[in-house]
């Protein structure tokens, strides 16, 4: 065992067993202070060191150094709350500086959220690299609770002839994006008004094929899925970032026969070809 580590350990067998009582006594007093300030706070932003030592001012007094480190993120895991360090800016002397965003347990993505906007917003390089951050991506829209993620490849896109039966039973549109690389679109035949079918097939055969992804609230997702026609059904999808979500797909029968349209990425690009002159 580390030496270090052992002297902490053993550091335990001197308190008492009164000494332990009264440390959890404090501690729940503690967490109710807690309670308190997280009532009208949404999170704790505190320097992430109280200052910076050298590995070899470090192992010269370890724990003592170390102790000194953690303090403004020492009660975190006594209270049972959760934090996310983040680069601040870079002092005078070349040396990084950082803050700790802390809230309650549970609200990481929060936190993840707050972070990541701070980030950017101090234009900070990455690291001993140098290299300027990327530019901030446009996180994806979420369904809120009570709704149902649908993804649709054909007449139901936006501007397409079916979009208004999304629409009308108040879905609203989450994202554009694609699927994973595993799926083939055809232009089914004997359809009386153009209309695509999906179709996964193995692994590097097929394509990205270009979807949006609507939001129904739960109740009007089954109307909508009991309203689909054969050979069109509602399966589950993978996309190109590795989320499934339910959507349209076409049964393996159906595409005997029909045009094999994948190359064009998508309907829309299809449709759109369709309208060009020759």
């Amino acid at each position: 065992m580390h030496p270090v580590t052992r002297q902490i350990i053993l550091a335990g067998a001197r308190p008492s067993a009164v000494d332990a009582f009264t440390a959890f006594y404090q501690l729940e007093e503690l967490r109710r202070v807690r309670d308190h300030i997280f009532r009208t706070i949404d999170a704790l932003v505190l320097p992430t060191v109280p200052t910076v030592y050298s590995v070899e001012q470090v192992l010269a007094d370890p724990i003592q150094l170390n102790s000194r480190l953690g303090t403004y993120t020492n009660f975190v895991n006594l209270l049972d709350l959760c934090a996310l360090a983040v680069p601040a800016a870079m002092r005078a002397d070349g040396t990084p500086a950082g803050v700790t965003l802390i809230a309650p347990a549970g609200y990481d993505a929060a936190l993840a959220s707050l972070g990541r906007v701070f980030h950017a917003e101090t234009g900070l390089p990455l690291g001993a690299l140098g290299r300027a951050q990327p530019p901030l991506a446009r996180l994806p829209a979420v369904p809120s609770s009570g709704e149902i993620p649908l993804a649709v490849v054909g007449a139901h896109l936006s501007g397409m002839p079916l979009n208004g039966e999304l629409r009308s039973l108040g879905a609203r549109l989450l994202e554009t994006t694609t699927t994973a690389p595993d799926y083939r679109l055809y232009a089914l035949a004997g359809a009386q008004s153009a209309k695509p079918g999906m179709l996964r097939v193995a692994d590097g055969d097929g394509a990205a094929i270009e979807l949006e992804i609507w939001a129904l609230p739960a109740e009007a997702f089954g109307r909508f899925v009991a309203a689909v026609p054969a050979p069109l059904s509602i399966g589950t999808l993978r996309l190109g970032d590795g989320r499934t979500v339910k959507g349209f797909l076409v049964e393996p029968e159906a595409v005997a026969g029909a045009r094999d349209i994948t190359s064009f990425g998508g309907w829309r690009a299809f449709m759109a070809g369709r309208k060009s002159p020759a």
